[in-house]
């Protein structure tokens, strides 16, 4: 699935190291709501897991030219329901505030609503983090509510902002 910016891969043994990377930046635990940094073994544990999960569907975001920037994916996918959650990441600090972000939430909306069936999907912004809100409703995501003092930061209670997008058909 590709934009003419960005494309979106499944996930492979070539992205993890990218990946543990980023889920141990500081900045993007905060703006991710991670507690605690991940070690390389429970990395792996992790992503030797992805392949046997129903529940979830984990892409690369690259560039044209091949370049991982982040990941994106969908979690918590329910059938039953129709609906999923879409979390994103773009880790490459050098591409950030390029709307790539848009460009993967929307290619995966797509997929979502196309290939599995889904009737909505949603996501959960951090108050702390308005440039993730910006994609997400720049990739056609509506604000549906806050839930006030939702997340605490280590340092003080945050809002959070639940987004969602419907399928057309």
């Amino acid at each position: 699935m590709a934009s003419d910016r960005v494309r979106i891969v499944p996930l492979e043994r070539r992205h993890a190291e990218r990946t543990l990377e980023w889920a141990n930046d500081a900045d993007i635990m905060r703006l991710m709501d991670r507690a605690a940094p991940v070690s390389a073994a429970e990395h792996e544990q992790w992503f030797a897991s992805l392949p046997d999960r129903p529940d979830c569907q984990y892409f690369a975001i690259e560039t044209a030219s091949g370049q991982h920037i982040g990941n994106v994916w969908l979690w918590a996918i329910d059938r039953r329901h129709r609906k999923a959650e879409l979390r994103v990441v773009i880790g490459d600090a050098e591409v950030r505030g390029k709307r790539l972000g848009s460009d993967a939430i929307d290619l995966l909306c797509g997929y979502g609503f196309q290939r599995l069936g889904l009737r909505r999907i949603y996501a959960y912004v951090l108050a702390i983090n308005p440039a993730a809100r910006r994609a997400f409703e720049r990739a056609g995501f509506l604000l549906e509510g806050t839930l006030r003092d939702d997340r605490w930061t280590g340092e003080r209670f945050v809002d959070a902002y639940l987004l969602a997008r419907v399928s057309d058909t």
